[in-house]
């Protein structure tokens, strides 16, 4: 679900960019620290070891595709929204059927002729459903669309020759934008310890004018992203920080391709997988076979979960990035020095 999108999206309508600063400047600071202690640009090194944190679609000499944290969280929408209005739709069709049926024909079910309340009846009821859809429609259809009948992933492209960050979003999520990366600012304490930080993901910050959308007009507002899925400690929060950077400053020799990419084709075990999200070090440790246990025992709303975000992606299309940006940086001599703008072998 793009909650996180959305919410952004909200309330830079809600805020001018100077009220939007002002608050951004507030996160700046947390209870009990002076002040959150970000790297100074994208130049500076965070951490001493990488860590692709199992978060890359594409990987070759010109981009990386990153994901966001959102991909196990949909499914429960699609499903139980998407359950009623099938509910609604079906019971409309069966009623304006039955009701055509009889007017066609001017006789009720056992043979008798119809009389003026059988009429407002008939009438009544698939005119009713047809209402309650639309009222559900019009309040529920905006979440609807944060978990379908949209684009299945949002994907942000580093790409270390044109030194750009390319924003996939759907349009009502902010849209495409091509932002620069020397003017990306990382919402991350670098000095985090595994008492102080907890993971999360990464937050990434630009200011107003530090990109462009599709038509070259500059970014008006705050804009933000958040990159890859959550991590579980502040040390692996760093490190997949410290692989994005060292990519883009130093090259794919400081941040080597991961050992495998993630699909993006929609296999229902994929779904199964988000939606369990159990840890595997939980079986290499007995002390936490607990957590095993728990979600054994919430299998039946797990597999209810895995088949909402199943059709969940189902439901929605695979975004791709218009030529140009797929062709960035990628000229002649570039793409033959490099082999190309094609992903490493997995």
């Amino acid at each position: 679900m793009y909650f996180l999108e959305r919410g952004f999206q909200w309330g830079k309508r809600l805020m001018s960019y100077e009220e939007a600063t002002a608050e951004y400047n507030k996160q700046q600071r947390q209870p009990g620290q002076a002040e959150l202690q970000a790297p100074e640009g994208v130049s500076e090194s965070v951490s001493a070891v990488v860590y692709d944190n199992e978060s890359l679609y594409s990987y070759n000499d010109i981009f990386i595709d990153v994901r966001t944290p959102n991909d196990e969280k949909k499914g429960v929408i699609t499903i139980f929204a998407g359950g009623i209005y099938g509910m609604l739709i079906y019971w409309f069709f069966m009623f304006s059927s039955v009701s055509i049926e009889r007017f066609v024909s001017g006789r009720q079910h056992n043979g008798e002729l119809l009389t003026g309340s059988d009429y407002f009846s008939l009438t009544l009821f698939p005119v009713t459903l047809l209402v309650i859809l639309g009222i559900y429609l019009k309040y529920t259809f905006r979440f609807f669309r944060l978990e379908a009948l949209t684009a299945r992933r949002i994907i942000v492209r580093f790409n270390r020759i044109t030194r750009k960050v390319y924003l996939l979003r759907p349009k009502h999520l902010g849209g495409i934008l091509i932002l620069d990366w020397e003017k990306t600012e990382v919402l991350m304490d670098k000095s985090m310890s595994e008492l102080e930080g907890t993971g999360g993901f990464v937050v990434l910050i630009w200011d107003k004018g530090d990109g462009v959308d599709l038509q070259g007009t500059p970014t008006d507002h705050l804009e933000m992203t958040f990159v890859g899925k959550p991590t579980r400690n502040a040390s692996e929060l760093l490190a997949f920080w410290e692989y994005i950077r060292r990519y883009m400053e130093d090259g794919p020799a400081a941040a080597p391709a991961p050992k495998k990419l993630l699909s993006k084709f929609p296999w229902p075990w994929l779904s199964f997988k988000a939606a369990w999200g159990l840890d595997t070090r939980f079986f290499r440790h007995s002390g936490l076979w607990v957590f095993v246990v728990i979600n054994v025992l919430i299998l039946p709303a797990i597999l209810i979960h895995a088949t909402g975000h199943w059709l969940s992606l189902l439901l929605c299309y695979e975004p791709r990035f218009p030529r140009a940006i797929e062709e960035a940086g990628c000229s002649a001599s570039t793409a033959s020095a490099a082999g190309g703008c094609q992903d490493s072998p997995r």
